[in-house]
């Protein structure tokens, strides 16, 4: 997979498109599109000051004292729990902000500010015409995102999901998720699901090694369908 995404290329393609007479509509992709830049950012930031906080040692220390690391004014559970939440909150973020931008590059909703602009089955079913259609519905559906969903909604809503130090690693308490399920009528359900106790550090790795990548796919894939020379550039 990809690791890069050229995030101006939403603003000067749709710019092309537009021509000079639509400058609110491309300030609008531009902010959209810098906001994302910067949640990618953010999830940078969080997942090295996590690498770095949780060596053998830290983990160790953490176990046996309230340990604090030489110029924090903070134990070391504080320091990964914080990174834990951060890029996983950052992380939402990015992927909740995309289709507010994806429907500023191909408009599907007559009002940009629809509450319906959200990830969801009726939001993914107005770009069935599109030929990255399969791949929209394919992060949709990705476990790992709605996952990350489930963690940050219940934290934010409910309670901080707990994070226990088993010396060795770092693991997640029990937590539930809805995970959209393809049927066979080619409609889609929501299934309950609930996650056992499991490793938060090779969660969040799993994160960012797999499923940002899997979103700069799309992005790309999103930004290669549009052929500003043709009225039907992005349809099937």
């Amino acid at each position: 997979m990809t690791n890069t995404i050229d995030i101006g290329k939403f603003v000067s393609l749709r710019r092309q498109e537009l021509g000079p007479g639509a400058n609110e509509i491309t300030e609008n992709i531009e902010r959209a599109s810098q906001s994302i830049h910067r949640w990618l950012q953010y999830c940078q930031y969080h997942y090295f000051n996590l690498v770095k906080s949780t060596e053998a040692v830290d983990l160790a220390m953490d176990r046996v004292s309230h340990y604090r690391r030489k110029g924090e004014n903070v134990t070391v559970r504080y320091v990964y729990e914080a990174n834990i939440i951060g890029f996983l909150n950052s992380l939402h973020a990015l992927l909740d902000s995309f289709p507010y931008l994806l429907n500023l590059f191909i408009p599907k909703f007559m009002s940009s500010d629809s509450k319906s602009i959200r990830w969801g089955s009726d939001f993914v079913r107005k770009y069935s015409d599109c030929i990255f259609y399969d791949e929209l519905r394919d992060f949709l559906t990705d476990q790992t995102f709605n996952m990350v969903k489930g963690y940050v909604n219940t934290s934010k809503h409910k309670h901080l999901i707990r994070i226990v130090n088993t010396f060795a690693k770092l693991d997640f308490e029990e937590f539930t998720y809805l995970q959209p399920v393809v049927e066979e009528n080619d409609k889609i359900s929501y299934l309950k699901i609930t996650v056992p106790q499991q490793g938060a550090i090779e969660f969040v790795v799993n994160c960012h090694d797999a499923l940002i990548p899997k979103f700069f796919e799309l992005c790309n894939r999103v930004i290669s369908a549009k052929d500003v020379n043709s009225e039907k550039h992005y349809s099937k």
